[in-house]
């Protein structure tokens, strides 16, 4: 009750807006996601995207620098760490191009297959490669629920924590080996969740956002990765953010998805409503109250 009195007050106060893509025979073999394969069934592709600056450099995806997820038809998540600079200032939405529904960065694609960027989110409480690594980026215009090729990632009420020892799957088109080039296709790297302890070492390890994996093999995630989503039964668990270089080999770190899922519904409900100040506030509250009786929840667990 008090609460509400004191938002109440503070409401008076804001003004208010009405490899290769080919498969192996053996079905064991596994690349690095730092030089690796696509699976053969391709059903990850659909839920990724590649971000790109609006003007090529030489020719078609060329200009790819960060993975992306498809969280709705008109959103896509990625890190906030792609979308702004060390000072923390974010880019001009303007100068960003969304392109989908292929597994190759380097194919061409038409007006159908890419989006225009309308406005760019940065979550709250991120802090440079350390917490909250996450960024929401709105389309100009929605991508068609017909369109097999490009489709949501599975979330929200199908949100689970992820299971020690759960294996998971990371992908996205970074580059081949460190300070190599990027890969022309989408390459994935299969994941096992572990506990906080194992990612020790990790730097900039955050136990209250991150989640840690080890790769089954020696693998990497390294610019060009950043952004794409870590999945775990198809379900949405994370996002790979937090470094301009390449990471990995033993223990991989990940925005854990559940710590900034009300974050992502609140920026949803507020992109399908359009700017509105006094609406902006409220779930920014109410989020951030939110966001810390799960933390509180989890230290009282531990």
């Amino acid at each position: 009750m008090l609460f509400a009195l004191y938002l109440l007050q503070l409401l008076r106060a804001v003004p208010c807006d009405r490899g290769t893509i080919t498969r192996d025979h053996d079905e064991a073999f596994n690349m690095l996601i730092a030089g690796g394969v696509l699976p053969d069934n391709g059903k990850y592709a659909s839920h990724v995207v590649s971000i790109r600056t609006l003007e090529m450099i030489e020719y078609p995806g060329d200009n790819h620098f960060c993975t992306g997820v498809i969280i709705s038809s008109t959103t896509i998540l990625t890190a906030a760490h792609c979308v702004t600079d060390k000072y923390k200032s974010v880019m001009n939405p303007r100068a960003l191009l969304i392109v989908f529904g292929s597994v190759y960065r380097l194919e061409n694609y038409g007006r159908e297959d890419s989006r225009r960027v309308q406005h760019i989110k940065v979550h709250y409480a991120y802090v440079r490669y350390k917490k909250f690594d996450a960024a929401l980026l709105h389309l100009r215009k929605r991508i068609p629920p017909n369109m097999r090729h490009a489709q949501p990632v599975l979330k929200r009420d199908t949100v689970r924590k992820p299971i020690m020892q759960t294996t998971c799957v990371t992908i996205g088109w970074g580059q081949v080996y460190p300070h190599g080039p990027y890969s022309n296709e989408l390459m994935f790297l299969d994941i096992s969740i572990r506990p906080h302890e194992y990612c020790k070492r990790v730097p900039h390890y955050d136990e209250d956002s991150n989640l840690c994996g080890e790769p089954h093999a020696e693998g990497q995630v390294c610019p060009g990765d950043l952004g794409g989503p870590l999945l775990c039964h198809d379900v949405l668990s994370g996002i790979i953010g937090g470094s301009q270089k390449c990471e990995g080999k033993h223990a991989l770190k990940f925005v854990n998805y559940t710590t900034i899922e009300h974050w992502v519904e609140d920026t949803l409900i507020e992109f399908s409503r359009g700017s509105n100040k006094c609406l902006t506030f409220i779930l920014t509250v109410f989020t951030i109250l939110r966001t810390l009786i799960q933390t509180v929840k989890r230290k009282t667990v531990l």
